[in-house]
């Protein structure tokens, strides 16, 4: 069956209008990626670029540690990075932590990783806060794991290590 214009045009109208629909509905509900994939469209989904954070944003320490923050403080001022930090370090803490206000926030440069639960109010469907976190960088500021001996640990080498790193590459600027 051919349409005449007036007719193809109708088509396409509410064609267009239920599309529309659909896909605000599916993005406000975070099922979009699924939607196009069902429709055929996934290649269209734009790739998420990396959320800008703010060089001089906070630091937040998340998870289980045996050292004390005034001591993670004098190795950051040491170094001369002056971001004002953020502690959490106790597993209640890490379980309880509002993970969804670091999203897209303009507060927040860098989260630092040592043991957290794995069970935890941020972890949305991914295995682990962490690694809902790191696939998301299109919403959240930069993950970066505390590991000793590869498992997550916070210990002052660690710490300074991973701090100086990121001075190194220019991710985190100094006072000096």
């Amino acid at each position: 069956m051919v349409l005449d214009n007036k007719a193809l045009t109708e088509l396409l109208e509410n064609i267009v209008d239920e599309l529309t629909r659909r896909i605000t509905f599916a993005n406000r509900t975070d099922t979009l990626e699924e939607l196009l994939e069902e429709m055929g469209l996934k290649q269209m989904m734009p790739t998420p670029s990396a959320f800008e954070t703010p060089k001089n944003g906070k630091i937040v320490v998340i998870g289980k540690s045996e050292i004390k923050e005034d001591v993670m403080l004098a190795i950051a001022k040491k170094l001369g990075i002056t971001n004002e930090f953020e502690f959490v370090l106790d597993y209640y803490g890490a379980e309880k932590y509002p993970y969804r206000k670091l999203q897209y926030s303009s507060t927040y440069r860098l989260v630092m990783f040592g043991p957290i639960p794995h069970s935890t109010a941020g972890k949305g469907d991914s295995s682990s806060t962490i690694a809902e976190m790191e696939s998301r960088p299109d919403m959240y500021p930069r993950v970066v794991r505390l590991c000793s001996s590869n498992d997550l640990k916070i210990t002052k080498t660690g710490f300074k290590k991973a701090l100086w790193q990121l001075v190194d590459e220019g991710y985190l600027q100094t006072s000096a």
